[in-house]
């Protein structure tokens, strides 16, 4: 996020600079070659289109997603030049080995350049206001193009042209979220440079976390919100309780034993189905598809009686972050502050919509699978999941059929082999040129508050119910949100403050530490654990 150690120093000339952060709330570890190709096809189009739209002159064709050993990376140094030459924007500034260092070529501009460049900034400004203002009709226009793709029949003729859609439709969306993501990170980097000398890296962090506390307009508080809704609903209906008792959710909506309740879930699902544990990872199940993981979060509601949370104001965090810097600057943060609550609940926005096309995406990606078993090119519907968009354009077109038999099935092995290995690999946060840099530290804060439990350590797929307990995870991503009403606290091996679901827990009062990098894997499942999560301390 900030404060990175690198072998061997900065270069002495601009390298490109690639992160795994701005990714991760989309794709928080490995990605498919399917949904990686997916992801640089429709990220790459939305960066020149956004940065055309403000006529800052992007190249097209630039390399805006790379993938290392399956872990996707963004081009920071892509954003940060553009919008110093165009827009005199200071480019985002960590701390590597301890040296404050921009990651682009930049200098304050002198009285004639800063009228145009004054000009462009405020271009960026009305296009976030558009963006924020276009977000509703984006979102539904993404919404009709799922429902059509659970209408289709499928047939040749529909994958053919759907086929062709969705790089088109996830633009609006990806557009959406690179903008919030982008602005957000460089907003809260400015800010957490202006407290740097009055407070140290990261407690500073922990009072910009403190000053934020109260976000309840986003999509991830409001899953588990409506988590608890339905569990008041039922929680007088005895069959429904003891059947949630029993696991057995296969064929739910037919062994559900209360018409009530189900169309109760089919509401739940109808708002938040889209969802998957990790929504960038299209060969995990849609919620819609697979609602166990939600009707386990039901039973663990109903079990610790779960209620939402009250409500307490951010006033005296702002004040208090306030009073970190002298009176000239005060405007200036706060005024950061009210940008970065509006670009936490566009990027929570533009993560649901662009949702929507993943899971449309899903549902094509099944259907093409479908057709290519038909004639032995697939021997499985996950073997899809191993090819990129193209390839598998190529055999919907009939250029890689059947005649290549052997080919197809070595290119499944070989990538699932390669898949394997990558799973057992790891990489810093930050590529600097060809070299990794990696976090300092052993904790970021990520919500404040204490709590203590057993740890309740979960893969990415499976966080759900762990009521009473401390939940640890390699990222705090969607399937958490399912946790937020009965969990004591989390712990992750990644993320950063302003990622959605550490935004959720602060309203939810769940103490958060987030990038304890390795120190995460000394963890020890069901040992008692006790978490601060203003001072990122977790102990064991």
């Amino acid at each position: 996020m900030f404060d990175y150690t690198l072998d061997g120093g900065w270069p002495t000339t601009y390298p490109t600079v690639w992160s795994r952060t701005p990714i991760q709330p989309l794709a928080p570890d490995l990605l498919t070659p399917f949904s990686y190709s997916i992801l640089n096809e429709i990220a790459g189009r939305a960066w020149y289109q956004y940065y055309d739209r403000l006529g800052f002159e992007p190249k097209p064709r630039s390399r805006v997603v790379q993938q290392l050993d399956g872990l996707p990376y963004l081009n920071l140094s892509l954003f940060a030049e553009l919008e110093a030459t165009h827009a005199g924007i200071q480019p985002l500034t960590l701390r590597v080995n301890g040296q404050l260092q921009p990651i682009a070529a930049w200098e304050k501009p002198g009285l004639l350049a800063a009228l145009k460049i004054g000009r462009n900034q405020k271009k960026i400004d009305n296009l976030l206001v558009s963006m924020r203002s276009e977000q509703e009709s984006i979102t539904v226009k993404a919404r009709q193009w799922f429902i059509k793709t659970q209408e289709l029949r499928w047939s040749q003729a529909e994958v053919l042209q759907v086929m062709e859609e969705i790089e088109r439709v996830g633009n609006a969306p990806m557009q959406l979220y690179l903008a919030a993501r982008h602005n957000l990170e460089l907003v809260l980097n400015q800010v957490v440079r202006a407290t740097l000398e009055t407070k140290h890296f990261p407690q500073n962090v922990a009072m910009i976390n403190a000053a934020l506390s109260g976000m309840r307009d986003v999509h991830e508080y409001r899953i588990g919100a409506d988590l608890v809704e339905l569990s008041k609903a039922v929680q007088d209906r005895a069959t429904v309780i003891a059947w949630l008792q029993s696991g057995k959710f296969e064929n739910w909506r037919q062994s559900l034993p209360d018409k009530r309740t189900l169309h109760a879930l089919e509401d739940f699902l109808t708002k938040h189905g889209h969802r998957a544990a990790a929504d960038g990872e299209i060969r995990f199940p849609r919620w819609h598809e697979d609602a166990k993981p939600i009707l386990r979060g039901l039973e663990a509601c109903l079990k610790q009686e779960a209620r939402l949370p009250a409500t307490v104001s951010a006033s005296q965090g702002v004040q208090r972050l306030l009073s970190l810097v002298d009176a000239k600057q005060r405007n200036a943060v706060e005024l950061s502050l009210r940008k970065m609550q509006e670009l936490i609940e566009l990027q929570s926005q533009a993560l649901h919509a662009f949702s929507y096309i993943l899971a449309g995406t899903r549902r094509w990606a099944q259907a093409a699978a479908a057709e290519a078993m038909a004639d032995g090119r697939l021997t499985t519907l996950d073997d899809l999941f191993f090819f990129e968009l193209e390839e598998i354009k190529q055999m919907m077109t009939g250029e890689w059929n059947i005649s290549a038999l052997d080919e197809i099935h070595a290119t499944v092995r070989t990538r699932r082999a390669d898949f394997g290995r990558w799973a057992a690999t790891k990489h810093g946060a930050l590529l600097v040129g060809e070299r990794e840099a990696h976090l300092i530290g052993t904790g970021l804060p990520g919500a404040g508050g204490n709590a203590a439990g057993p740890l309740r350590r979960r893969e990415i797929t499976e966080v759900n119910g762990c009521q009473g307990a401390v939940v640890g995870v390699f990222y705090l991503g969607n399937a958490s949100a399912l946790s937020l009403p009965v969990a004591d606290g989390f712990v992750a091996a990644n993320g950063t403050p302003v990622d959605p679901l550490a935004v959720a827990a602060r309203p939810w009062h769940r103490p958060v530490v987030l990038a304890l990098g390795d120190r995460y894997e000394t963890l020890t499942d069901g040992a008692q654990t006790a978490i601060d999560g203003d001072a990122a301390v977790v102990d064991q």
